[in-house]
């Protein structure tokens, strides 16, 4: 066998990490079982291998390892499987948004319904209007305090002299935003020519109903103004308010809009309404069709193998053929979910009808465990993988003797297929 073929697909293979290959011992005595009884019963043959036959026996093994990897994450059983992954579903999801924190079925409470009667909302402060090239408050140094949820931070702000009203505000605006106590102040102006301070706190909501933040003054000018009385930041616009809903048909609070209920479904309030949404649980269907894509991408990297090596050699191998007898039995289940094929065999998948055959469990009945379809796959992968020498012509040199007790050794396959790489079996 020439080995230059394998080497240049290793630089042309895109070879992932293994891990559903890396078998325990009784995997490994399973596989060696099969190899020996593979060779038991085979034929010598004489292969003529040209690059083609090398680069098409590589390839189908290769791409029958990965459809059978994709395989077992769809018939994956355990609580961690692919079709146990679920989603917090919403029936109303303009009034509210559910994400699930923690997929456990241990800690998700049981179906809900929400009904959103009031939204969470920031306090705001609106300052007074003056005309932007106007001058107001004397030059000099002014102190401050603001208080947010009880906690005060002390503020000086120099005014130099003949500063106007739009270079006073514009420059407070910016110190009071960039001490990120919680607060975003910035300037408004009006078409008039006139400029006021609109002050917006960081969060929602008020724990005890007061408002979240307020200014004072501690110092004046010597004609007793302060610089927050004198510009009207301490002017409440919009008080804070919490949010308010029904859960299961009792009142609730909430100092925010979104909040965690159970320690695995986060609720995000987003508009009032006057009827109840239904909050439960469904298969992630997104998730669930990762794993059916990758499972068709395999499968059609299979049968792409088998058409390119059949249109190279004009010599049919019988592997597609083999495929489709494989697929018949469950042809009308797989359009009900979804799958299709196309004229050269390829899969292709309607996302629509697949996601609503993941909904029904349609899809997982297909791809389960005990599924006939999923049993006739893993067969015909391991096949492969096995021997996939099956699929090129060769000369019959000697038929083993069935007179005499069976003989052979574990690995003699390599003889033929040169496949048994270190990482595969």
């Amino acid at each position: 066998m020439n080995t230059s073929v394998y080497n240049n697909l290793l630089t042309t293979i895109d070879l992932k990490p293994v891990t559903k290959q890396v078998h325990d011992a009784r995997e490994l005595r399973s596989v060696t079982k099969r190899i020996r009884k593979q060779t038991q019963s085979s034929p010598v043959y004489l292969v003529d291998f040209t690059n083609e036959k090398q680069s098409f026996v590589l390839g189908i093994k290769e791409a029958a390892m990965k459809m059978n990897d994709s395989l077992q994450v769809l018939a994956d059983d355990s609580r961690d499987a692919l079709f146990q992954k679920k989603k917090a579903h919403s029936s109303d999801v303009e009034q509210v948004g559910v994400e699930l924190t923690d997929p456990d079925k241990e800690h998700l409470p049981s179906a809900f319904t929400i009904r959103t009667k009031q939204l969470a909302n920031t306090q705001i402060n609106q300052g007074k209007e003056f005309y932007e090239t106007g001058k107001g408050l004397s030059a000099g140094t002014y102190q401050f305090k603001i208080t947010v949820n009880d906690v005060g931070y002390d503020f000086q702000y120099n005014i130099r002299k003949d500063a106007n009203h739009r270079e006073v505000i514009q420059g407070l605006s910016n110190f009071i935003t960039k001490a990120k106590i919680g607060i975003v102040a910035e300037p408004y102006a009006h078409e008039d020519g006139k400029i006021g301070m609109r002050l917006e706190s960081t969060s929602v909501g008020t724990p005890d109903g007061r408002e979240s933040f307020r200014l004072e003054d501690k110092t004046t000018d010597s004609s007793g103004r302060g610089i927050v009385e004198y510009y009207g930041l301490n002017n409440i616009a919009v008080a804070p308010k919490n949010a308010i809903f029904d859960l299961n048909g009792v009142e609730k609070t909430s100092m925010a809009n979104e909040f965690t209920l159970g320690r695995a479904v986060r609720v995000s309030l987003r508009k009032p309404s006057e009827t109840e949404a239904v909050i439960d649980y469904h298969a992630d269907s997104e998730v669930i069709l990762g794993g059916i894509k990758a499972f068709i991408s395999d499968y059609n990297e299979l049968v792409g193998k088998e058409i390119s090596f059949e249109r190279k050699t004009e010599v049919s191998t019988g592997l597609q053929k083999e495929l489709q007898n494989m697929i018949g039995p469950a042809r009308n289940q797989l359009e009900a979910c979804g799958i299709t094929f196309d004229k050269d065999g390829y899969m292709q998948l309607d996302t629509a009808l697949a996601s609503e055959a993941i909904e029904s469990g349609e899809m997982k009945e297909l791809f389960g465990k005990d599924s006939a379809l999923t049993n006739r796959i893993f067969a015909k992968t391991e096949a492969i993988k096995i021997n996939p020498m099956e699929y090129i012509d060769k000369k019959i040199v000697s038929y083993p003797n069935f007179q005499k007790p069976p003989r052979g050794y574990s690995y003699i396959t390599s003889l033929y297929s040169g496949l048994l790489f270190n990482y595969y079996c």
